[in-house]
């Protein structure tokens, strides 16, 4: 078996406090065992097997068997309620379901099965040995396929995954992601980034896994890019201790969302901004050079004399080695997907000396459709197609517009998802012929522009634009990425449809404002929020994130609001804002901003100067 001694899968152990990984040979066991279990259950070709789970091995496990017998997968998150867990069970018309935890196990058979009368089998992925529910116990009394009898090779257009959108709007929709998707991306990826595909990820490469294999960016980009290549993977238990597993774990390579890099920015410029003079000076002086180091690299500025060598190698090690330290000290390259990552944060770590790749891709296309290489990269951009794929701006009639222009963006290709499942009226909806006369081409609903070279830049989703009173159109997401580079600012959701001027709700970064502010410990966020100086504060970090839109782009008005988060469905289960469910929310505090009518509220607002 290739790459048998391998690592592959590493779990915190609560004893040891350390990852203890698998092999390759291990996993293969448990796969073997897996899909006994499923012969057993009746699973065979076309069925579908359903997992309510995180991150952890069994997913892979019961993923890698259900393929082996031509079945398909069907992925869904811990997050979600059991009225979602119903819904995509019967949509999909799954035979069996693996969750997670006790309590999510407990969950599915009260509120669950009763209504989903496809289901024939449930399991519990954290129930002890022993347990009849246990997967642990059903795995170990399933006999080993030895001779790979039971084995039903898939073929290209056989159905792999079955993705329900997360639905920021509407019921989610059955992405049918074939075997020919996901390994048509995997390897266009690695053609767009090397010459030689085996250097795109290495044996001795790791990760730590934290966004979601229910999600496609996750699935296809880390869990088999990675597996493809016989590297490995720490599995993280969460976002709250990230920081702490980077530490153990020590990727080489990261796969994330700019919320991440983002807190570390912030991280290191609110404690320069904090440090003494001399530190201050210091830290600025270190990342001015890993600047200037990486255009260097990049060719895009003079090289380095003696001097000048000497001088970064001492300021990267007291300060940039710090800094990646925080990421485990062993990182080399990080991507980022799901949204658009600031070209400041992207500046930022290429200064420390870790490159971001961005890409840009969705769920109907496995995901890449885009991808900036280490090797050739425009920041603002998300890149050019990766191989096989072929992208194209379209103004509303699907015509291909010029370069430079901006339209929908489009893909052509062998990533391009199958269908959504039983909607076909759907799936009419986003698939449509490409300018070229022949090929399947899908519609991401996004806007965006490609120049002559390739290069992508996407400028927001046509469903967020909006017209405001005076006829002028609004693309809000540019607008929130300006404001939201604040160090002071966590989230925002830009307002202002058929209203004469924009309007923010503000998510604060409380302990960046008390550092700033000088506020002691005994003051309350809540008596915080009446102080004339963090109004004045939040008024020119508005002005000075916005100095490059038009005028008429900036939110005159804004309000501090509570985080969006999952709990409050306010974020999707891939960290999505959930614009609708945000503004129906607070319909009230946007109407008192536009001052409608006079009403009560916690919350504080103010009240933006106008630029100079």
């Amino acid at each position: 078996m290739v790459y048998a001694d391998n690592e592959l899968f590493g779990t915190f152990d609560k004893e040891s406090k350390k990852y203890l990984f698998m092999t390759y040979a291990e996993y293969n066991q448990k796969v073997n065992q897996c899909r006994a279990l499923l012969k057993d259950l009746g699973v065979g070709e076309y069925g579908k097997v359903a997992i309510i789970s995180n991150n952890r091995w069994e997913w892979a496990t019961v993923a890698a068997a259900a393929y082996s017998l031509k079945a398909a997968i069907v992925p869904m998150y811990e997050a979600q309620l059991p009225s979602d867990w119903t819904y995509i069970l019967n949509d999909s018309g799954s035979s069996a379901v693996f969750c997670a935890t006790q309590e999510i196990f407990d969950r599915v058979q009260r509120e669950v099965l009763p209504s989903t009368p496809t289901v024939q089998a449930s399991f519990c992925l954290d129930a002890p040995l022993g347990d009849p529910h246990a997967f642990q116990t059903v795995l170990s009394n399933s006999d080993i396929d030895d001779t790979g009898s039971l084995i039903k090779a898939p073929v290209p257009g056989d159905l792999a995954g079955l993705i329900y959108t997360s639905g920021t709007t509407g019921r989610p929709k059955g992405v049918e992601l074939t075997n020919m998707n996901f390994c048509s991306n995997i390897k266009g990826a690695t053609r767009s980034l090397v010459e030689d595909p085996k250097e795109f990820v290495k044996e001795s490469d790791r990760s730590l896994s934290f966004l979601p294999w229910a999600h496609s960016y996750g699935q296809t980009c880390e869990l088999w890019s990675l597996m493809s290549s016989g590297a490995s993977m720490g599995i993280c238990r969460g976002v709250p201790v990230i920081l702490e597993d980077l530490q153990l774990v020590k990727p080489t390579n990261l796969f994330s969302v700019p919320t991440l890099y983002k807190k570390v920015y912030d991280g290191v410029h609110n404690l320069m901004e904090s440090a003494p003079p001399l530190r201050k000076k210091l830290m600025k002086n270190a990342l001015k050079m890993g600047e200037a180091k990486a255009a260097s690299d990049k060719g895009l500025g003079p090289k380095f004399n003696t001097f000048e060598r000497i001088k970064f190698s001492v300021l990267d090690k007291l300060v940039l080695s710090k800094i990646r330290g925080r990421f485990g000290g062993n990182l080399q390259i990080a991507f980022s997907g799901g949204a658009a990552c600031p070209a400041e944060v992207v500046s930022f770590m290429d200064s420390i000396g870790i490159p971001i790749c961005e890409g840009y891709g969705l769920t109907e296309t496995s995901p890449i459709v885009t991808l900036n290489v280490p090797e050739n990269r425009t920041i603002g951009s998300v890149g050019r197609a990766i191989g096989g794929v072929t992208v194209y701006i379209v103004d509303e009639r699907g015509n291909a517009v010029a370069p430079g222009k901006i339209g929908e963006i489009c893909c052509a290709g062998p990533n391009v998802m199958k269908g959504y499942y039983n909607n076909q009226e759907a799936t009419d909806e986003v698939i449509s012929i490409a300018p070229d006369g022949k090929s399947r081409m899908f519609h991401t609903g996004d806007m965006g522009k490609m120049d002559l070279d390739g290069w992508v830049s996407v400028t927001g989703r046509i469903k967020e634009q909006y017209k405001l009173e005076n006829g002028k159109y609004v693309v809000p997401s540019p607008i929130e990425s300006a404001i939201g580079m604040s160090r002071f600012i966590n989230q925002v959701i830009l307002c202002g449809a058929n209203r004469s001027h924009n309007v923010a709700l503000l998510v604060p970064e409380w302990p960046a404002i008390r550092i700033e502010l000088g506020i002691k410990d005994d003051v309350t966020d809540e008596e915080l929020t009446n102080d004339s100086k963090l109004k004045d504060l939040i008024d020119n970090e508005i002005i000075q994130s916005c100095d490059k839109l038009k005028r008429f782009e900036i939110p005159k008005n804004w309000a501090f609001v509570a985080p969006f988060t999952a709990a409050n469905n306010m974020l999707t289960p891939k960290m999505s804002i959930r614009r609708h469910v945000v503004m129906d929310a607070y319909e009230e505090l946007i109407s008192h901003m536009y001052d409608d009518d006079p009403i009560v509220t916690e919350a504080a607002d103010g009240h933006i100067r106008e630029a100079a």
